[in-house]
């Protein structure tokens, strides 16, 4: 019998990997019931971001007098005990229970869940997966949106559909804890210190061949989970494994574009021939061929490569839209007829006069990086960053700096990094996490 923990929580904003926890909601859901559960504010003990408060409607003053995080720790370990943690975007959730966990000494690991990439294969034709999506495709109410009861209650609803309508294959969604999979790892000692790491592994087998490369934010538990998985691809992939090989890359954004680069290079046995990337939504523009584009197509990514990559509409017709703005162009003639609804609903309603029929490839290739600039993120490790390099909207390359040592000094970058080829979709790739905030354009 599984036991699940299903998760949501806010938090105060802020830095990535020094968020800390306003509100949390966890309900414990056995047989399809919930038996237990702990729904609390929390006292993160520093200020809450302004457009946080304008989100959740809390403020500083209501989690003044809320219990700290680790007068609730006690509670959380023992609830989520047996558990699988389960929620709706698991990577960000889990990641700030281990932070909150390890500022208090604690080594926090459960078997995880996440809902999205399991509604994704249960309903496959939805634009989009975030809740208020769920709640609208699923008929569901959520009486308190981006509050944590209120979006772990729909999380706690949407897992049920799922389990209802897949329970038979369920286990192939949770990624298996440490201690779980540890006793038939090979590599229990190599990977031990690689909780949260981000980075490629390689594993191989007796003859020195590469057999599957896979990538994590989380790379511990990534490598571990090979070796619980008892389906017949995980069991051959056990009996050839003699070697790993790991890189911290630290960088979500370069260990995308490296992963998937090294994949296509050595097309290892066991990787998955149509692997999902990252970003799935494609801009075509047309003519083909051409360097001036009269009107646009807009397709997910199947067989044909595009020239822009997007993670989703909701990221892609916004983008159209500035585009479309600064160039003049009119939406009724360089959109078609069926991406023109979808450009409505994820567009704001703004109106100019249009005044050119065309635009430049180069102009729309110039629209999705800065001309030049350096974009910081996190690096390896402590106070590391990771500098990617970007002249003429093209990305250069990448490495590794301290700031407060080595400075910004842009020429000195430069003479030290990793050549990138610019092509579209490690373009598609950096102006995504530039986007999002992961990656900050810092002056030289």
């Amino acid at each position: 019998m599984m036991r699940f923990a299903v998760v949501d929580i806010e938090c105060t904003g802020g830095a990535w990997g020094e968020e800390k926890i306003i509100d949390v909601a966890i309900f414990i859901l056995e047989d399809g019931e919930i038996v237990d559960q702990l729904v609390s504010l929390v006292n993160p003990q520093k200020a809450i971001d302004p457009y946080v408060t304008k989100l959740t409607g809390i403020t500083n003053k209501m989690v003044r007098t809320a219990p700290k995080f680790y007068e609730l720790a006690k509670r959380v370990v023992k609830i989520t005990e047996d558990c699988t943690f389960v929620a709706h975007n698991i990577g960000f959730d889990y990641r700030v229970f281990q932070q909150e966990f390890d500022s208090l000494g604690f080594d926090y690991h459960r078997a995880t869940l996440d809902t999205i990439p399991y509604a994704e294969r249960i309903f496959p034709d939805w634009e989009n997966y975030g809740l208020k999506t769920v709640s609208k495709e699923l008929e569901l109410v959520n009486a308190a949106r981006h509050r944590a009861e209120g979006d772990a209650r729909i999380t706690v609803d949407l897992l049920k559909i799922l389990l209802e309508k897949d329970r038979s294959s369920v286990f192939q969604e949770v990624h298996i804890s440490r201690d779980a999979s540890v006793a038939k790892n090979p590599f229990k000692e190599q990977v031990k210190n690689l909780q949260n790491k981000v980075g490629i592994y390689y594993i191989f087998n007796a003859e020195d061949e590469i057999i599957y490369i896979g990538t994590s934010k989380d790379l511990q538990n990534s490598i571990n989970r090979h070796f619980v998985a008892d389906n017949k691809v995980a069991l051959a992939l056990q009996e050839e494994a003699v070697r790993l090989e790991v890189e911290d890359i630290g960088n979500e954004a370069i260990a995308e574009i490296l992963y998937h680069k090294t994949v296509e290079l050595h097309r290892p046995i066991y990787n998955a021939v149509k692997k999902k990337k990252l970003l799935n939504y494609g801009i075509f523009p047309e003519p083909k061929k051409s360097a001036t584009v009269e009107f646009v197509k807009v397709f997910p990514i199947r067989h044909q490569l595009p020239q822009f990559f997007f993670e989703s509409p909701k990221r892609l017709y916004p983008w159209l839209q500035r585009l479309m703005m600064e160039h003049k162009l009119d939406p009724q003639s360089f959109l078609l007829d069926k991406d023109r609804p979808h450009y409505e609903k994820h567009a704001q309603p703004l109106v100019w006069k249009p005044e050119a029929k065309s635009v430049s490839l180069f102009d729309m290739r110039k629209a999705m990086l800065p001309d030049e600039a350096v974009l910081v993120g996190p690096g390896r490790k402590g106070q590391e960053k990771c500098a990617i390099i970007v002249e003429q909207s093209r990305v250069l390359g990448y490495t590794y700096f301290y700031l407060s040592t080595d400075g910004l000094n842009r020429a000195q970058l430069k003479k030290r990094m990793v050549d990138l080829d610019s092509d579209a979709y490690t373009i598609g790739v950096i102006s995504h996490f530039w986007n999002k905030g992961y990656l900050k354009e810092l002056t030289t």
